[in-house]
């Protein structure tokens, strides 16, 4: 790998273990924490990783996250990985559930439902398959990193929202309230375009005037950060 040449992820915040052990490896990664809706870790446009430790795995499926989590991620990313970490002698010990639904489960997720399952010891062994599948993708395949894909069945109103997320500081509340109010991203842009900051007397921004004034949660930083992404 060029030694200039970063590999890029977009890891989720609740990932605070991985994200300490990516703080000291900055020479090989770049990568951005978001919230992310599916997946714990986006490598590319077509890649994103689950990552869970043995016993949480288990109590994934005890509580019914597992099989719904990775059906989402299924129905946004083409190519689904779950990394599982440390399942070993003191999970089995320790858990409630026979290994037979331990195995059946490991079995349905790759067979029938075509997840692709790679064990690891621990977080250094996690990390370095990270590494492997990014090195793949970003410099052998040459793909970009993005956080956020439509699901395949999501509706017109939906998706219209789905890409109002990609404006600055913009979640699906906010989202919701602008197409609400605008109807189509379109008119959203040219709804932020056309509304103007005021100042104070002495040049200080305080406020707005325009089709964004009358709509909770958006003042003037909202419009200056997004009118520079949309206009330059």
């Amino acid at each position: 790998m060029n030694k200039n040449q970063l590999l890029k992820l977009i890891i989720d915040h609740s990932e605070t273990k991985l994200i300490r052990l990516l703080e000291e490896k900055k020479d090989k990664f770049d990568f951005e924490i978001k919230q992310l809706k599916v997946g714990d870790i986006v490598v590319s446009e077509d890649v994103a990783i689950e990552r869970k430790t043995g016993s949480d795995y288990i109590s994934s499926i005890i509580d019914g996250r597992l099989f719904p989590q990775l059906m989402k991620m299924l129905d946004t990313y083409p190519n689904t990985i779950l990394i599982l970490e440390s399942l070993n002698e003191l999970v089995f010990e320790t858990t409630g559930m026979n290994l037979s639904s331990i195995y059946g489960s490991l079995a349905y997720i790759a067979y029938k439902m075509g997840v692709a399952v790679i064990p690891t010891r621990d977080i250094e062994d996690t990390l370095i398959v990270i590494e492997r599948i990014a090195y793949r993708e970003q410099i052998e395949d040459i793909k970009p990193v993005m956080s956020r894909r439509a699901p395949k069945g999501m509706s017109i109103e939906d998706r219209r929202a789905f890409a109002l997320e990609g404006l600055i500081d913009t979640g699906p509340k906010k989202a919701q309230s602008l197409i609400v109010k605008f109807g189509t991203p379109y008119e959203v842009f040219e709804g932020i375009k056309n509304t103007e900051i005021t100042y104070t007397k002495t040049g200080n921004p305080k406020g707005i005037e325009g089709p964004l004034k009358d709509i909770p949660g958006f003042g003037w930083k909202y419009v200056k950060k997004n009118k520079e992404l949309l206009i330059g």
